[in-house]
This record gives C-alpha cells, structure tokens and sequence, in this order.
C-alpha cells in the first residue's frame, strides 16, 4: 500500500502542534455495556487501547503528516501512551518520521459489506461458513470471511478491491472478525457487523450535505512505522493497528459529535470554527502478543 511521508510544502506553526490527553473522555462503544462484553469475549483486553486528545492548532490534510510527527513526538503524549498503550516505544523522538496511509470514510452503509454473503463467505441466515484451517503469517484462518480478508492467492480475495479495502469500516469489521489474543469467535455474523457500526459511529463524525447524503469530516491515518525514532508494536504481525483519527470541526470529543445519520446534529457544524477551538483527536491501537484463535 501506498505509504505517505509528506503530502506538501505547507509548513505547520513555528512551535509545532500541541497537544493535551484528556483521560476522562468517554466512548459510546468502548466501556459500555452493549460493546466491551464482546470485546472481551473476542480477545481484546490489554492489547488494545483508546485514547483522546485535544489539538490545539486547526488541522488539514495538508498539514496531518506535520501533525503526526509531533504527536508521536510530543512528550505529554508518549507519557500518556505509555500508561494505556506500552507496546509503542519512542526512544529518539527526533529521528521519528510517521509513515501513514490515509483510510478512506466513504462507505457509510453496513451495506457495503454484504459482499462477504455475495462471495459466499456468509450464509442467507447470517451462518460464517467455516472452511479447513490453515495459517497465513501465523493467523489460523478456518472460516470464509477470513479467507476473504486474508488470503490473497484465494479466488474469494477479489470479493474487495483494493480500494474497498482502505475503507474504515472494512478495517474495523477485519479487526473485529480476527480478534485479539484467547479470541473465543461467534459462528453467525450479526454481532460483528452490530459492534462494527457502533465503534464506527464512535469513532468518525459526519454531516448532512444540502443533498441529504452523508458526509464523513474526520480524517483517518492508519499508522504504519514511527521511522528510526521508536517502534509501535512489540512484535510484527498482520492483525497489527494502530490509527489516529482527527475531527477538524468539533469542539468535545463526544459533547457534539454527530452520530452518522443523525442529520439533527450534523447541522451545526458547519456553523463551528476550527481555528479558533481545540481539534479532537484520538487514537486506536491494537497488537495481539499471541497466537490468535
């Protein structure tokens, strides 16, 4: 995949961007009762993490590769890192050069993943159809929808172009679907696509156009190395993660934002100015130490 190290000549502010952790932000899927207990079930405990931030500069896709330099620099931030995230290390912050890819937010609709039933990866009643397990780069892959996210030499692959596979919402429903370490994996479907939609809602924030459509605003850089300056997992693997996510509207992480489809709120924003409040940002990361099952 394309991996971004600087998208143009804008410098950002002479003083770089600042950043504050807000600690006590609360997450409508993370935590909550409907959400965490599946979490669990799949595996997802200490090996992965959430957290906010507050940027006191307005952000752009012009200046993102500048602002993703000094997060991961930034010595507020990797003390708040390391107290929710210790698989990321930077030891030489000045040598740090964050390569990115830029995930696109245009697949709004649960519908764009019945491809996984169109290729037969997925029953008429929601069954996952199982298959004879086989490891790809370490990850067991005994069901259909895997083999479609995983297996590039299976003709099921080309379910998802490579396009499709950049969408946010095909990246979190992988992750949900290969689970983290001790994953206990449901054999129907509909809980992966329920809590999908959820952290997607929760993640991302979004507008009614004049025409009606929906309009996802934040920006989302899926974090592939810190460069010479530090590592962000303790070992390599494919089921690895690790993205920032930037609002460049909002004021709050929560108090405004708008819920995809919940055109009544969505309203607001363009009425908000992002030069003069602090941008939202957080961060997902997720790294399975062991064997995933």
């Amino acid at each position: 995949p394309l991996l971004i190290e600087e998208l143009n000549e804008e410098a950002p502010p002479e003083e770089g961007f600042r950043f504050h952790w807000m600690p006590d932000a609360r997450f409508g899927s993370f935590g909550s009762d409907k959400v965490q207990p599946l979490l669990d079930k799949w595996g997802f405990g200490p090996d992965m993490a959430m957290c906010s931030f507050r940027v006191e500069q307005p952000v752009t896709p012009d200046t993102l590769q500048a602002m993703l330099d000094d997060f991961f620099k930034d010595r507020g931030v990797l003390a708040a890192l390391a107290q929710v995230t210790p698989g990321i290390r930077v030891l030489n912050p000045p040598r740090v050069r964050v390569q990115w890819e830029r995930m696109s937010t245009k697949a709004v609709s649960m519908s764009f993943l019945n491809k996984f039933e169109e290729a037969g990866a997925i029953g008429k009643s929601g069954h996952i159809r199982g298959r004879i397990e086989e490891e790809v780069e370490g990850v067991p892959i005994n069901n259909l929808i895997r083999e479609v996210i995983l297996c590039e030499e299976s003709e099921l692959y080309d379910a998802f172009s490579e396009q499709d596979r950049k969408e946010f919402l095909f990246r979190i429903f992988s992750h949900l679907i290969f689970g983290g370490a001790s994953n206990q994996w449901e054999d129907h479907v509909e809980e992966y696509f329920r809590v999908t939609k959820e952290v997607y809602k929760d993640l991302l924030s979004a507008r009614r156009t004049d025409t009606g459509d929906v309009d996802v605003v934040s920006h989302v850089a899926s974090i592939r190395s810190l460069g010479a300056g530090g590592q962000l997992f303790p070992k390599e693997s494919p089921l690895n993660f690790c993205y920032v996510i930037v609002d460049p509207l909002m004021r709050h992480v929560r108090g405004g934002t708008s819920a995809i489809g919940h055109s009544g709120e969505a309203a607001l924003l363009p009425h908000m100015s992002a030069s003069c409040s602090p941008v939202p940002l957080c961060m997902f990361h997720g790294a399975p130490l062991r064997r995933v099952r």
